[in-house]
């Protein structure tokens, strides 16, 4: 996703690895958390803002479970691959944190409101954005996802390849899924799938593997999103978030969605960075060091039939510095920006 890519190491008390960048006029840069979770996303960003001290904006983009459908009489479809972006509505900050450990059955989880801030900027660029994807202009992100497969190998391509509608199954609430270690495909009964149309509030920390518990939560907070790391980023810093749904936050847990989800993810954020005004900062100054929680229903959501004219899916997505590693589940892991602002940093040699 980015222009003149480039990776750097930060010596000395900082040990993240990361990649900078352009994504049209701002300078951009990535941080990859070693692993899930709240503490290691905090620490990685605030380690990022400690080295990159002129940041101005924060993403925090990757993968999460949607709600399957929402909205009055639930009547909204959210499918895998859509993208669904945390923005405060009503006087409601877009951010729902509950208690950390996977929720399984019928156990019961602990839930606070949690409020997050994006700037005024952002949330322009949002409104903008969804203004042009109403509109006959479209989405671009089909042609980002396209420019990501051209520059991998074939291997690394198809992880990022839409898997089809026929890897899409939403099982009834009482069909649970029996052997963690096996993917759906030939071990559950497809005829216990809910038939669907064809083909958009985010929460924190826990791992939602029950879809009795999904449904409470979007019925007592409006939540259509659930992942494990924002909390950590959006305590101490206001950005948007960017969540590409991969799975249902059932026991049907689905890892050949990760990849898609979380380049569609990184595909809207490109497209909104690019809507975004230059920032301040002089282009001989520079930031660089030498040689160095569940999305609300008053969330945003991108579905596939927006973008369809131009090709590709839909994505989820939040905001926040560097560049994030996302997996709900054990197994392979994908990655997914946060996207950082500095608004001063040279510019790096083209190709």
């Amino acid at each position: 996703m980015l222009e003149d890519p480039k990776t750097m190491e930060i010596p000395d008390d900082d040990v993240v690895l990361y990649h900078v960048g352009r994504i049209g006029s701002h300078f951009v840069v990535m941080v990859v958390c070693p692993r899930m979770g709240i503490e290691p996303a905090a620490t990685a960003l605030a380690n990022m803002h400690r080295s990159f001290p002129n940041i101005k904006h924060v993403l925090v983009v990757g993968i999460a479970g949607g709600m399957p459908c929402y909205g009055p009489d639930l009547q909204e479809q959210i499918v895998l691959g859509d993208v669904v972006v945390g923005v405060p509505q009503h006087g409601r900050g877009g951010v729902t944190h509950y208690e950390f450990g996977a929720w399984e059955g019928q156990k019961e989880l602990t839930v606070k409101e949690y409020t997050l801030h994006p700037s005024a900027t952002l949330l322009t660029a949002v409104n903008n954005l969804r203004s042009m994807y109403m509109q006959v202009v479209g989405s671009k992100i089909p042609q980002y996802l396209e420019e990501l497969r051209r520059g991998l190998n074939e291997r690394s391509r198809q992880a990022y390849e839409d898997p089809g509608a026929e890897y899409d199954h939403l099982f009834e609430d009482s069909y649970l899924h029996t052997d963690r270690g096996r993917f759906c495909q030939g071990l559950c009964d497809a005829t216990r799938a809910k038939l669907r149309k064809s083909r958009g509030k985010r929460a924190e920390r826990k791992i939602v593997r029950s879809s009795a518990k999904r449904n409470e939560l979007y019925a007592r907070y409006n939540i259509i999103c659930l992942e494990i790391e924002v909390a950590g980023v959006m305590s101490d810093y206001q950005g948007l978030v960017i969540r590409g749904v991969c799975d249902y936050a059932d026991s049907h847990q689905n890892k050949k969605w990760q990849g898609y989800a979380a380049a569609t993810a990184a595909a809207y954020a490109k497209e909104l960075l690019l809507l975004l005004p230059a920032g301040g900062g002089s282009s001989t100054e520079s930031s660089l060091p030498d040689e160095k929680n569940g999305t609300r229903g008053d969330g945003w959501y991108v579905g596939r039939d927006q973008f369809h004219n131009s090709g590709g899916g839909f994505m989820n997505f939040n905001m926040g510095a560097g560049y994030q590693t996302n997996n709900n589940t054990a197994g392979n892991q994908y990655n997914a920006p946060f996207y950082g602002h500095p608004s001063a940093i040279p510019q790096w040699p083209k190709y």
